[in-house]
C-alpha cells in the first residue's frame, strides 16, 4: 500500500470529538511506538526529545495534535508507520518522492503483443526476439489469490521464450504470500532470502530470536531460463520481499534502481479516539548481513533513465534488461 501524505494538515476539518482529548491520543501514539517500533536502534536523532517538544505544543494548542502526529511520523521516516484519520493518512513518503521515477508512463512501443490479464498481472511479447514481459502491478491481498495464480497461465504461454522480463517498478507491495507464490514459479531450490525478528515491548533493543526465511519452490512447472527483474524506488514492502527472494536465484538478474527500503512488517493499533495506526514491528537482515530498511535493496545492474531518454520515450532500464537476456 502506498499512502499519501496529507497536504496542509493544519487546515483539515475533523469532528470535535475526534480531538477531544489530544494529549491522551498523542501519549497513546507514543506508547505504541515506544513498545513496538522496531527501528529505534537505527535512528540518529533523539525521538523522545521530539516527542516532548511536540507534547508541549499540544498542551499550548490542542488543535496541534494532527500536525504533531505528522511531525513524529516524518521524524521516523518509515513508510510502514502511519496514522489513519477517516479516509486520510499521515505518512512518510520520502522513501520515493525524493527520487526519480525511473519508469515511463507508456512503453507500449516495446511490445508486439500485450495483454492486461487482471488487476495484478499483465504480460506481453517484446519486439525483436523471443522474450516475454510480465508486469506485476501489486501484491495486495484485496484481490482474489486466483489473480496471482494466473501466473501459471502466463508462463504456459511464455514457456518457449528464451527469457522473461518481470517488471515490479512502482509496485508498492501488499501481501508477502502473493510475492512468494509468484517467486516460487521461477525457483529450483530453497535458498535463504533473509532472516527476520520481531520487536518485543520490554525494551527498544529487545527482539525475538532471528528466524530464517527461505524461498519457496512450486511443485508444478517452473520457468528456469534467464529472467531479469526491473526495480525502482517505488518498489516497496512486499515487493522487496519478492526481490529479496528472486535475487537469490542464479538465473535471475535485478536491474534498475535501488528499492524503497521498507523491511518492517507493520502491526495495527487503535488510538483512544478511534483513529487507527500502523507500526513497523520487525527487522529483516539479508544474507549479506544488513537490514535494507531505509537503504533499500540494490540491483545487480544499476540503471537510471536519463532525462533525455525519458523525453524520447526510451526506457533505459528495460533496454538494459533486454540486452542482458539477449546475451
Amino acid at each position: 500500500m502506498i499512502l499519501i501524505l496529507l497536504p496542509g494538515c493544519d487546515n483539515l476539518f475533523f469532528d470535535d470529538e475526534d480531538i477531544a482529548e489530544p494529549l491522551e491520543v498523542y501519549d497513546a501514539f507514543y506508547k505504541e511506538l515506544d513498545e513496538y517500533f522496531s527501528f529505534f536502534p537505527y535512528l540518529t536523532q533523539d525521538f523522545d526529545s521530539a516527542y516532548q517538544a511536540n507534547r508541549v505544543l499540544i498542551e499550548q494548542n490542542p488543535d496541534q495534535l494532527i500536525h504533531s502526529l505528522n511531525e513524529m511520523i516524518q521524524f521516523l521516516k518509515d513508510g510502514h508507520t502511519n496514522v489513519f484519520i477517516g479516509n486520510n493518512a499521515l505518512s512518510y513518503n520520502g522513501w520515493f518522492d525524493q527520487y526519480p521515477a525511473n519508469e515511463l508512463p507508456d512503453i507500449s512501443d516495446y511490445f508486439s503483443s500485450y495483454n492486461e490479464l487482471n488487476n495484478a498481472l499483465s504480460f506481453g511479447r517484446l519486439k525483436g526476439g523471443d522474450l516475454g514481459y510480465i508486469k506485476i502491478n501489486t501484491f495486495t491481498g484485496n484481490i482474489p489469490t486466483a489473480q496471482y495464480e494466473a501466473i501459471d497461465d502466463i508462463l504456459g504461454q511464455l514457456e518457449e521464450f528464451d527469457g522473461i522480463v518481470i517488471d515490479v517498478r512502482s509496485n508498492g507491495g501488499g501481501n508477502s504470500n502473493n510475492a512468494d507464490l509468484i517467486a516460487s514459479r521461477f525457483n529450483d531450490e530453497p535458498r535463504l532470502m533473509f532472516k527476520r525478528r520481531t520487536r518485543l515491548p520490554s525494551g527498544r533493543n529487545d527482539f525475538t530470536e532471528w528466524i530464517d526465511y527461505h524461498t519457496e519452490v512450486y511443485s508444478g512447472t517452473r520457468f528456469t531460463k534467464p529472467v531479469t527483474v526491473l526495480t525502482n524506488r517505488r518498489s516497496y514492502s512486499s515487493t522487496e520481499w519478492f526481490v529479496s527472494g528472486m535475487r537469490t536465484i542464479p538465473h535471475v538478474t535485478i536491474v534498475g534502481d535501488t528499492t524503497g527500503g521498507g523491511s518492517g512488517n507493520p502491526i495495527g493499533r487503535v488510538l483512544p479516539n478511534g483513529w487507527s495506526m500502523r507500526i513497523s514491528n520487525t527487522q529483516k537482515e539479508l544474507p549479506e548481513g544488513y537490514d535494507f530498511q531505509y537503504v533499500g535493496i540494490p540491483p545487480d545492474v544499476p540503471v537510471w533513465i536519463p532525462s533525455v531518454d525519458s523525453a524520447s520515450g526510451v526506457d533505459s532500464i528495460l533496454e538494459k534488461a533486454i540486452e542482458i537476456l539477449n546475451q
